[in-house]
């Protein structure tokens, strides 16, 4: 009978997986102190853990099956180590403080390939330096030239070979092929250009659902786009189209990062006037059924589809009393500036006070109007705040649920549209300097 419990135990403890992995640390000269153990979930920072030792520096760390990835633990909110997070039971043992290196971490797979795997890294971009400064220097020298080529190709490959050669059930793999990504595209910008199309096809073989607790997303898609943007002008947008369509499709089953890493993305792509790329997202957002969008990833995305660069701005109805314009289509200027701010919005104050003081120029020199839409609630406030301004102000008192608001799809304040005489959109303008520099081109 005991022996068929026993072999019940045996089999229970072999199907039912572990809920938890334990970190037990030994760390002598932090005795009594705090222990924070922090990941992230896409975009976020965010803390899994916290513990204190005991009088000997000794303490145990339980984190969760389900959060594989990239972790950092601090001790009294100061020194901190990386640690990689993947169903492991380990220990960890830190006595010099002072020597980094003296970090012993005992029965991580994980860490150990990434330690080896930063060590290969270092070793073959300074070999591929040190190669790379000889090639020209025997340009003349076939042979010469021959043999620093292949050594060229074998440091290379160096690191990527290593990645390869990891399990793929191990997370760092994953980890490793990013970060050595990242660390290497700016210097293919500047100096290994030969290396760039290589770095394509790197991006693409990145498992973006192994990434979600990595802390890597961000630089991943910003520095691929700075990668992209180099290559001829033709080859730029079905790149970063063809990126767009990897990253988004793999974040499916995690909307929220899914719509960080979109948001995000879709404000770089503008930022850097990609606005082929741009589009491109905004529709596959707002096309695809299965992406759960919230209200300011609707409004972002619709704005750029309903409010892009040559569609036809709605017209702004802004018959108050008093006031001798009826809508923004009566207005007859050369250009319609239309501005979205609050009395309540910092960087609206800032930029209020730059519009009255440009505002005669501007009009004299490049015929522009100023329609300035207040999200304000309180018209009493509205009236204290804008009542000295030199051009046309307006505000129902309604907020975010203004019909000017809705139909400009304005998530965020302040907002600003440059329209010529029928409303036809030519420019969303950042800042007051970039109206000026947009109306000095013209």
């Amino acid at each position: 009978m005991n022996k068929l419990v026993l072999l019940v135990i045996l089999i229970s403890n072999s199907v039912f997986a572990q809920d938890t992995y334990t970190i037990n640390g030994h760390f002598p000269n932090f005795p009594k102190s705090s222990f924070e153990l922090t990941g992230y979930e896409g975009f976020k920072e965010k803390v899994l853990l916290t513990t204190n030792s005991d009088s000997a520096g000794r303490f145990t760390l339980t984190y969760p099956a389900d959060y594989v990835g990239f972790a950092q633990l601090a001790m009294n909110g100061a020194y901190s180590n990386l640690l990689f997070l993947n169903k492991e039971n380990y220990s960890l043992f830190w006595e010099d403080l002072t020597k980094r290196e003296g970090l012993q971490v005992s029965g991580s797979h994980e860490y150990d390939a990434f330690i080896h795997g930063m060590k290969t890294f270092q070793k073959a971009e300074a070999k591929l330096a040190g190669w790379h400064y000889l090639l020209p220097l025997y340009e003349k020298d076939s042979l010469k030239k021959y043999q620093i080529t292949s050594e060229l190709e074998i440091a290379n490959n160096l690191f990527p070979n290593y990645v390869k050669s990891l399990p793929e059930n191990v997370w760092v793999r994953q980890y490793l092929l990013t970060k050595g990504l990242i660390e290497q595209m700016p210097m293919s910008v500047k100096t290994y250009t030969w290396r760039a199309p290589q770095h394509v096809t790197e991006f693409m073989a990145i498992d973006f659902t192994a990434l979600m607790h990595s802390g890597l997303l961000k630089q991943t898609i910003e520095g691929y786009t700075y990668l992209v943007e180099r290559f001829p002008l033709e080859e730029v947008t079905p790149l970063l189209n063809q990126a767009i369509d990897k990253v988004i499709v793999a974040l499916k089953d995690e909307p929220s990062i899914q719509q960080e890493v979109a948001q995000h993305w879709f404000t770089f792509l503008e930022s850097h006037s990609l606005f082929d790329a741009a589009e491109y997202l905004a529709l596959k957002m707002l096309n695809d059924k299965s992406c759960i969008l919230d209200k300011k990833s609707t409004n972002l995305f619709e704005q750029y589809r309903k409010m892009a660069n040559g569609k036809i701005a709605p017209n702004i109805d802004l018959d108050v009393e008093g006031s001798t314009v009826k809508d923004l289509k009566s207005i007859a200027a050369q250009y319609k500036l239309v501005v979205f701010g609050a009395s309540w919005c910092p960087t609206c104050k800032e930029d209020y006070s730059k519009l009255k003081e440009k505002y005669a120029s501007l009009k004299a020199n490049k015929d522009v109007e100023i329609v300035y839409i207040a999200i304000d609630t309180d018209k009493d406030a509205f009236e204290a705040y804008y009542g000295d301004a030199p051009f046309i102000t307006f505000c129902d008192g309604k907020g975010w649920k203004s019909q000017a608001v809705k139909d400009y799809h304005i998530f965020a304040t302040p907002s600003y549209f440059l329209l010529d005489k029928e409303l036809n959109i030519l420019e969303k303008i950042k800042t007051i300097e970039h109206l000026e520099s947009w109306l000095a081109s013209k």
